[in-house]
């Protein structure tokens, strides 16, 4: 039975039916004009339902938010000079909404969402962080929503065929806002974040040629090895496998034994660990049912892949043309990669292209002449070292020429990576030259 959600309350308030009512969905941006009447008449009602929910009267205070919730999310997106009123009045109507919603749900335990796939607690840690992307927060959220379309249906799938929740793949938009790409401050890489030891750890490789943190599959699998440790660790308690998710699992034990505490709502834990396992329910609780918390959105499109396999060294450019498709195609399928090409001695090498490209890509592969197919050794070392180089002290005697032999490059690159001798016919002694790795 579906839990009967605040603002799905409409159809009940219209008809009068006991029976489970339908969801009201909430849209922003139809075109009603957003003015300071209805911001006044939106406020008014704010303050009739909190008032109510004060008194107890939690059919009043459902009925005043129903009817403030229809005047903000229905408006057009507001103007300068309304702009802070609308985000004060939004921010504490999702607040009472949350808390209407946990209400319902002590009331009726058991018409908890069938959907979700793991206990949700309710408490005013995670209320603060649904308030927080309802609100102040709620461009980013949706900007995060809209990417996870891509990924979630496939990552989802091997949590459970993994015997984990299905709800943790929502780990990924707490991480990194579903962004394979993403590098935190403290070099954690990828949509499940991890940093170089931990994914040593897991499994996941990381070279001059590729980095595995990036790879969607890899990491959430890598990610699930981790949660399923983590989760016998801490005497299968969620709450505190994601903690040391976060922390690390030696500062969550050792906050555990000092404080004699196991449970997570009563650790003291470094601030971000803190607030880390509240903001995942927070994201689980909008995302699993977003259009009730007013998120109309167009999601990016599911991944369709297959895995192609490919020699090593073979340029993405190559790969496209093959394929007929875009470079950035290729690159986005394939983010593990760094360098713009398949690992030279990986023979071969997985490249995931979209779904039916496997046997049009092996068909004109084949056709090219040898040269054509694959890297030169000189452009692969560039490749390899780009951005490495060595600084170079000019010694007496020396030229242009013997530098770029010891070095195993050219005179022509040696002076279009350092101005001082671009056109220059003379290098003196004591100067300094940066020389880029090519081997």
């Amino acid at each position: 039975m579906k839990y009967i959600h605040l603002l799905g309350l409409l159809g009940f308030l219209v008809t009068g039916c006991a029976s489970t009512p339908p969801i009201l969905k909430l849209q922003a941006g139809d075109g009603v004009p957003l003015t300071q009447e209805l911001l006044d008449s939106a406020q008014e009602e704010i303050i009739l339902a909190t008032q109510s929910y004060a008194a107890g009267d939690l059919a009043g205070a459902e009925q005043a938010v129903v009817r403030a919730a229809r005047i903000l999310y229905a408006a057009e997106s507001p103007s300068n000079g309304m702009g802070k009123r609308y985000a004060d009045l939004t921010s504490t109507l999702s607040l009472l909404t949350v808390r209407l919603n946990r209400m319902l749900h002590e009331r009726a335990p058991e018409l908890e969402p069938e959907k979700f796939t793991m206990p949700i607690p309710h408490n005013p840690r995670i209320e603060r962080w649904i308030d927080y992307y309802l609100s102040r927060g709620r461009v980013g959220f949706a900007r995060w929503l809209r990417r996870s379309g891509r990924y979630v249906p496939i990552l989802e799938e091997l949590f459970v065929q993994e015997g984990l929740p299905g709800d943790l793949v929502y780990l990924a938009l707490v991480e990194s806002g579903f962004n394979p790409r993403n590098r935190s401050s403290k070099h954690a890489v990828g949509l499940f974040q991890f940093i170089k030891g931990t994914a040593e750890l897991v499994g996941l490789k990381e070279n001059y040629w590729m980095d595995e943190r990036r790879h969607p599959e890899k990491a959430a699998l890598a990610a699930i090895r981790h949660l399923k440790s983590l989760y016998r660790e801490f005497d299968k308690d969620w709450d505190l496998a994601l903690a040391a998710y976060n922390a690390g699992s030696g500062r969550v034990g050792r906050a555990i034994r000092a404080q004699k505490v196991k449970d997570y709502w009563k650790l003291a834990l470094p601030p971000e660990t803190e607030a880390y396992v509240p903001k995942f329910y927070a994201t689980l609780i909008i995302a699993r049912e977003p259009d009730l918390y007013g998120f109309n959105l167009n999601y990016e499109e599911e991944e369709n892949v297959e895995v192609v396999e490919i020699p090593g060294g073979v340029d993405f450019q190559v790969i496209a043309d093959a394929v007929g498709v875009t470079l950035t195609v290729v690159k986005d399928l394939n983010t593990e990669l760094t360098k713009g090409c398949t690992p030279p001695g990986e023979e071969p090498y997985g490249v995931r292209l979209p779904k039916g490209s496997g046997e049009k890509f092996n068909t004109a592969f084949a056709l090219l002449p040898k040269e054509a197919k694959l890297l030169s050794e000189e452009e692969l070392g560039r490749r390899k070292y780009k951005g490495v180089y060595v600084v170079y002290k000019i010694k007496p005697g020396d030229s242009l020429y013997t530098i770029a032999k010891k070095h195993h490059t050219t005179v022509a690159k040696i002076r279009r990576w350092n101005s001082s001798v671009r056109n220059s016919k003379y290098i003196h002694s004591g100067k300094k030259l940066r020389i880029y790795r090519t081997r």
